[in-house]
């Protein structure tokens, strides 16, 4: 199978300079702004203000599964889906960088670099958005499994934990809370066995839920 990536990389640039390239070029969200809208983001949570998230599945069912938690677990009921999956994380780093993709960038890409969309402490994190050059798009996405993908996404993640660490951390101490932890844990026991849902789509929501709420490790 030929590659065009290992193509170029490293015939024509070292991978080192090829990944400093796109951290270099990416456009962040000034840290400053980061910690304030994180701090707002976390507040809205916690007074039921509105949240977004992205579509948990092809069926409407799988995303209001997690409504459902989000009401029992945090009694937040406004939580709201997204309606196109990027249109609040767009307005946001839009507002927060002064960069709007279609009139101030070109081949310019958003990207959410630890994923998470169906947390809604991490769909809207002003630390998980970052418009990225768009040569490196087809290296984050989820499907893709070649090794310089993997390896330029781990280093990436790495690149912004180091640049975002306070907010990471903050947000791993609130996924793995031992309150949150039982909380969670005595939810899908409920869940289980009050018999209205299949098992199979429970089982399916529970997978989807503990990967995105799980740490961040680097």
């Amino acid at each position: 199978m030929i590659d065009s990536y290992t193509q170029l990389v490293p015939e024509y640039i070292s991978k080192e300079d090829f990944f400093r390239f796109a951290f270099d070029q990416s456009i962040y969200i000034p840290d400053e702004k980061v910690k304030a809208e994180w701090e707002s983001l976390k507040k809205r949570i916690s007074s039921k203000k509105p949240v977004f998230m992205r579509s948990a599945g092809k069926s409407m069912s799988d995303t209001h599964f997690f409504f459902d938690f989000y009401k029992k677990l945090l009694d937040n009921e406004n939580v709201k889906k997204d309606p196109s999956n990027t249109q609040n994380p767009s307005k946001l780093i839009e507002s927060l960088t002064g960069y709007k993709k279609s009139k101030d960038l070109k081949n310019y890409q958003l990207a959410s670099p630890f994923g998470r969309g169906r947390n809604i402490y991490a769909f809207c994190a002003p630390w998980n958005l970052v418009y990225i050059p768009k040569i490196f798009d087809p290296l984050m996405g989820n499907e893709v499994t070649s090794e310089l993908a993997l390896e330029f996404q781990k280093a990436f993640e790495k690149h912004l934990y180091e640049k975002f660490k306070p907010y990471i951390d903050d947000f791993n101490k609130i996924v793995t809370n031992v309150h949150f932890t039982r909380g969670t844990d005595s939810y899908f026991s409920h869940l289980y066995d009050d018999k209205i849902n299949l098992r199979e789509d429970i089982v399916k929501f529970e997978n989807a839920l503990l990967e995105d709420f799980r740490p961040i490790e680097v």
